[in-house]
């Protein structure tokens, strides 16, 4: 099994003439994600027209858990609707191989 067991991969639209926010913002989320247990990588993505995505994983389910209860997860749910124009579309992964975990 992967050394991080769950994932989450998460897209979003930021609203028109928002997109220096977004990256700005989704700077700041991996900046305070540096110090949450359980969390063990953050990536930001620029999708191209607006669109950008992000990428989470997690030691286990409870981390998941735990980063979803957590300061930095309200912290991104309250801004949503400054920054962006729908909800997150997100999807829980469980992980099954991973570089460097498998011979």
């Amino acid at each position: 099994m992967p050394t991080d067991a769950f994932a989450v991969w998460a897209t979003m639209e930021a609203r028109p003439g928002r997109e220096e926010a977004v990256r700005a913002f989704l700077t700041e989320a991996a900046r305070r994600l540096r110090t949450e247990p359980g969390t063990t990588s953050f990536r930001a993505m620029d999708l191209g027209e607006g669109r950008f995505a992000i990428f989470n994983t997690f030691v286990d389910e409870a981390a998941f858990k735990t980063h979803v209860g957590g300061e930095v997860a309200r912290w991104v749910q309250d801004s949503r609707e400054e920054l962006f124009t729908d909800p997150y579309a997100i999807t829980l992964c469980r992980t099954f191989a991973a570089k460097g975990d498998v011979a």
